[in-house]
């Protein structure tokens, strides 16, 4: 038992006597004021019992807790910082703070599952960020982890680019050109000279003036984004503009496409294959220098050719809750989930479910269905209790009807353990994205922009260079993860990038600085000989800090917030830094004195080091 968890268990203890309550209810109820100079721990009254005349007499006389009193309708209690110091430090080990579960669970986390058609881009870096940081800290908790990318590589926007380069004729990627960005400009090209195409035909039946008028405006700018993307490959853009623009049913050749996948004829398959491999080798490229990586690919087309999504298709189709819906089959989600299985698969009450479509009208599957056979495959092949999905909040709906829909099929436990980790979007400032109409930022440029930053700011400190690349890691991933997941980001190159505040080579820097006190120290750190005057003011805060971090390790990981853990380390930092520019350590004269602040040092260090590789963050011990 760390040494916080012992002193709550101590007033936990006291408390449970003095006010006649279980002490485990008590223990459950023990909180952390909001304002620290008020008390360190806290138990409201109302969370434990309806008596709130209780009387607080004479004094208390334990180890860590020393002082309980009465304050209106909270009990609050003390720490006693010698002791506490000595608790923390008497047995102190480098993996400090990391409390292993004592119920390890196996678990799958999915995430970025980017369609194979141009590169990442910003939109998908807060993805993989978080999917990546998720399975680190739940690793580091002791649980069994298995990181899965889903490649869904047999709808209409893989099938465009395969339209786009046959018309090509299937070319390989230039030597020395990242093939996912090839890729990219190649299914821009399609696309936007397919939507010309579309309305220049439109545009010979449209009699209404308005109408007609708007089309015009469309046609205006997607000339604009041909022009633009022209200029990035002349040659390719003629040809494909010649091509498509004869192609008397370029709509036919792309359904036939995905038709021929969908059956596993060979020569489509091989095509297919061949170029959808070709963009996972950029995002791998890509993620690799953020240090994501993946245990699995898992292939959407797979899941056809194994008849894995026949079979659910089949067993849906005879369901109770099948229905015919504008025309084709689909499951009815609203009448059959009462108000107890809704809080059961955390679908809110009152909140109108659509039905799900099975199949279109031509009888090929919808992505709906292919996630109810990738979600049973996730729990079968890895033997999960749990499986995470990250995606962006605009799935959410998608993401319920895909939980009531295993609970309605007889898949119950599933639907009860598949977790939907939402976020919300995230902008680089000043930034419109269109995948479609090529124009994105690309995770790659994202990369080089900061990288540019944190050059230049390091060249400016006289600092080393050889650590740039973890410094690029570190300023992108906390810029990420420093925000609760249900808020947008704003995406600011040059703010990701200080040194100074509030940023991952901000947090670096105070772990290099904590770092080289104490490798310049020769002290033995005795604990016997600390001076317990000394634990006030910063000084205090920091060993109360130190205290609570297994327990801001255990919330963050439990709760899925990594947020909690990275703005705790911020804090941190912030004390630590406002301290040290005020006291010395080292050359402090008195021993007792400068020991006691070696302590506090090293368990600075230590949180910070922990708590940074936690979140995927490099501890640098030189900047």
């Amino acid at each position: 038992m760390y040494a916080l968890a012992k002193a709550k268990d101590e007033l936990a203890n006291y408390l449970s006597n003095v006010l006649n309550v279980d002490k485990e209810k008590v223990l459950n109820s023990i909180e952390y004021p909001t304002k620290e100079q008020i008390a360190d721990l806290a138990l409201p009254l109302p969370s434990v019992t309806k008596k709130f005349d209780i009387e607080i007499k004479g004094e208390y006389n334990g180890r860590l807790i020393k002082e309980v009193w009465k304050d209106g309708l909270f009990i609050n209690a003390r720490l006693n910082e010698k002791e506490l110091l000595k608790e923390i430090f008497t047995n102190f080990s480098e993996n400090y703070g990391i409390i292993k579960t004592e119920r390890p669970l196996r678990i799958v986390v999915e995430h970025t599952s980017a369609n194979p058609i141009h590169p990442l881009h910003i939109g998908h870096l807060r993805n993989a960020i978080l999917g990546d940081t998720l399975a680190k800290m739940l690793k580091a908790r002791g649980h069994e982890v298995n990181v899965r990318f889903y490649v869904n590589d047999s709808g209409r926007q893989v099938a465009l680019l395969i339209y786009g380069l046959s018309k090509l004729g299937y070319p390989d990627p230039p030597s020395g050109e990242k093939k996912d960005q090839w890729l990219g400009l190649i299914y821009a090209m399609t696309n936007v000279i397919l939507e010309i195409k579309k309305i220049n035909e439109e545009l010979k039946s449209t009699t209404n003036d308005s109408e007609y008028k708007e089309k015009i405006a469309r046609r205006d700018e997607l000339l604009i984004s041909a022009s633009e993307l022209s200029k990035r490959n002349q040659e390719y853009f003629n040809k494909l503009s010649d091509q498509i623009m004869n192609d008397k049913d370029p709509e036919g050749e792309i359904s036939k496409i995905i038709e021929n996948y969908e059956k596993g004829e060979e020569d489509i398959k091989k095509i297919v294959r061949k170029y959808v491999d070709f963009a996972l080798e950029g995002f791998k490229e890509s993620l690799e220098k953020l240090h994501i990586m993946f245990d699995n690919f898992d292939y959407e087309s797979d899941l056809l050719w194994n008849n894995d999504v026949k079979l659910v298709l089949d067993f849906a189709l005879t369901s109770v809750a099948k229905i015919n819906y504008k025309g084709t089959a689909a499951l009815d989600l609203q009448n059959y989930i009462d108000d107890d299985i809704r809080k059961e698969i955390r679908i809110p009450i009152g909140l109108e479910i659509p039905p799900l479509v099975l199949m279109r009208s031509d009888g090929t599957t919808l992505y709906t269905v292919r996630d109810i056979a990738y979600t049973i495959y996730k729990f079968r092949q890895f033997n999960a209790d749990e499986v995470i999905n990250v995606i962006a909040e605009q799935q959410s709906v998608p993401q319920m009807q895909l939980r009531a829909a295993l609970y309605i099929l007889g898949w119950k436990k599933f639907a009860i353990n598949l977790i939907h980790f939402s976020y919300g979007m995230v902008t680089l400032q000043g930034m419109k994205m269109s995948g479609r109409l090529g124009k994105y930022i690309s995770l790659d440029e994202v990369y080089d922009k900061v990288a540019e930053v944190v050059k230049a700011k390091i060249e400016e400190k006289k600092g080393i260079l050889e650590n740039l690349n973890e410094i690029v890691n570190s300023a992108i991933r906390y810029a990420i993860i420093s925000v609760s997941a249900n808020k947008p980001v704003s995406f600011d190159v040059k703010r990701v990038a200080n040194f100074e505040e509030n940023s991952g080579p901000y947090l670096q820097y105070t772990y290099a600085r904590a770092y080289n006190i104490l490798s310049k120290s020769t002290e033995n750190l005795d604990i016997s000989k600390i001076d317990e005057n000394e634990l006030k003011n910063e000084k205090r805060t920091l060993l109360l800090m130190i205290a609570k971090f297994p327990d801001i390790f255990i919330n963050s990981v439990d709760h899925l917030q990594p947020e909690v853990l990275t703005v705790f380390l911020r804090r941190l930092a912030d004390v630590f830094n406002s301290w040290y520019d005020k006291e010395r350590v080292l050359q402090e004269p008195d021993e007792s004195k400068r020991i006691t602040r070696l302590f506090i040092v090293k368990g600075v260090e230590t949180v910070l080091r922990n708590g940074l590789n936690t979140l995927g963050i490099a501890s640098l011990t030189r900047m």
